[in-house]
């Protein structure tokens, strides 16, 4: 039994709250957010625009922001494709993101207005798709490859 901290009246273990007077019976313990793990050791991914090959280093992120860089709205993503076709190619601001989780890469389209293509397969916005070693990457029509050898 738990004891009530402001009548003394006895409640089943588990109640949030004390039958007799509603007093807080105890406070949920505080969980701190666990962060996300590192990036795989050794393995240095990147992706390649196509055509100019530009790589963007991903490695030492767990996550990474892809679009076009629009200081007005304050969006600076890690992977600016600006400069490289993005907005004349439909890339959004914040396009996609790349993230890890354990040892596998992952891509996740955030609500993209053209769309986000794994070798040529479309994603369902927010459901992150696994990349492997060579995978096409097309945010719009800027093609780019996943690499990590």
């Amino acid at each position: 039994m738990v004891k009530c901290p402001a009548c003394g009246a006895d409640n089943m273990p588990g109640q949030a709250f004390c039958d007799a007077c509603g007093a807080a019976l105890a406070a949920p313990p505080v969980v701190p957010p666990v962060p996300p793990p590192p990036p795989p050791v050794g393995i240095r991914p990147r992706l390649v625009v196509a055509g100019t090959g530009v790589q963007f280093d991903l490695g030492g992120k767990a996550e990474a922001l892809i679009g076009r860089e629009d200081p007005v709205s304050g969006v600076f993503p890690d992977v600016d494709l600006t400069p490289h076709g993005g907005e004349e190619g439909g890339v959004s601001r914040r396009h996609a993101k790349v993230s890890v989780r354990g040892n596998q890469w992952l891509i996740e389209d955030l609500n993209s207005t053209n769309f986000t293509f794994v070798n040529n397969q479309k994603l369902n916005p927010g459901v992150p798709q696994p990349l492997k070693d060579g995978d096409q990457v097309r945010l719009g029509r800027v093609v780019l490859t996943f690499q990590t050898s």
